[in-house]
């Protein structure tokens, strides 16, 4: 069996196309995805959102992925107008932004 090298959000290449994401729960997938459709944007791969399709298996679920965007993408831009942030990855996104 081929084991897979771990995931690094900051530096995996995004090609243009399908991005599966599958892990055991509490592993992080729904701060990933949020980090990847935070990289995608910024990363010109997509101009909008409702350019992307993503799949969640609950209600929940959907609520979470959906707030948890909303709330990188506003840690990404207020750490761009220099307020303080304490997650490394947000920090590196807003000098992306």
């Amino acid at each position: 069996m081929t084991k897979l090298a771990p995931f690094d959000l900051h530096s995996a290449s995004l090609a243009r196309g399908t991005v599966l994401l599958e892990a055991s729960a509490g592993t992080g997938k729904t701060y990933t995805l949020v980090g990847v459709l935070l990289r995608m944007l910024l990363e010109g791969l997509v101009e909008r959102l409702d350019q992307v399709l993503v799949v969640t298996f609950t209600v929940a679920a959907t609520e979470e992925l959906k707030t948890r965007l909303r709330d990188a993408l506003w840690r990404t831009l207020r750490a761009a107008d220099g307020e303080p942030e304490d997650d490394p990855f947000f920090v590196a996104m807003s000098r992306a932004a």
